[in-house]
């Protein structure tokens, strides 16, 4: 039984570009990133703590601790019961994907 519903981000246009990150991903990032967003709905953040990070009192992000990948995706909580990733990025452009992330929470 999920303890969060995992939702993507969408615009207020109708795009969706985390869903649109994801199909840009092989298929072996795609299941690998799936299992830690199952994780995330069924037990929490606390389920992997070296995968994710608390920044803030409204971010966290998942970190792809595989040699080479680098992928960060950011989310928030919406609630007790909902979590809303926001960006993903990579490590190299992680400072302007925070301040993103942060600005989608924001207008939540």
């Amino acid at each position: 039984m999920a303890k969060f519903k995992v939702l993507f981000w969408e615009a207020k246009n109708g795009d969706k570009p985390l869903a649109d990150w994801l199909k840009t991903l092989s298929l072996e990032d795609r299941l690998y990133l799936g299992d830690i967003f199952y994780d995330l709905a069924t037990d929490g953040p606390s389920s992997r703590p070296k995968v994710f990070k608390h920044f803030d009192e409204s971010l966290w992000e998942i970190k792809d601790l595989r040699k080479g990948a680098g992928y960060r995706v950011y989310f928030g909580f919406d609630g007790e019961t909902i979590c809303i990733v926001v960006h993903a990025g990579n490590k190299r452009t992680q400072s302007q994907d925070i301040k993103l992330a942060k600005r989608r929470l924001g207008d939540l």
